[in-house]
């Protein structure tokens, strides 16, 4: 959540994340980034957690920035549709939501 408050991209978060785990001796990815499930802008960000509010989720304010409120929201909604849970605000999820 730290690292999301001051760059808000998953690219950003996961590559800083990673550099620590690194500079720790920790190991490498242990698996592939997700390329078959764009992320999201900062706009399709707010629209994903306005239908999660909609949907009775408290995950606070729909500001863009995914936290761990909003990522426990999803996998609910990734549970409750069938969906692999992962708890990642990508292109998917936002169009499952959206054709409902």
């Amino acid at each position: 959540d730290v690292i999301y408050s001051y760059n808000a991209a998953e690219s950003y978060a996961l590559a800083i994340s990673h550099l620590s785990d690194r500079l720790r001796d920790g190991p490498g990815f242990f698996t592939p980034w997700p390329t078959d499930d764009l992320g999201l802008s900062r706009e399709e960000r707010v629209v994903l957690q306005n239908i999660l509010l909609d949907r009775g989720h408290d995950i606070g304010e729909a500001d863009g920035i995914i936290g761990s409120k909003s990522r426990a929201a999803i996998k609910l909604e990734e549970a409750r549709l069938n969906m692999t849970v992962s708890g990642r605000a990508g292109q998917k999820i936002l169009q499952r939501l959206q054709s409902q």
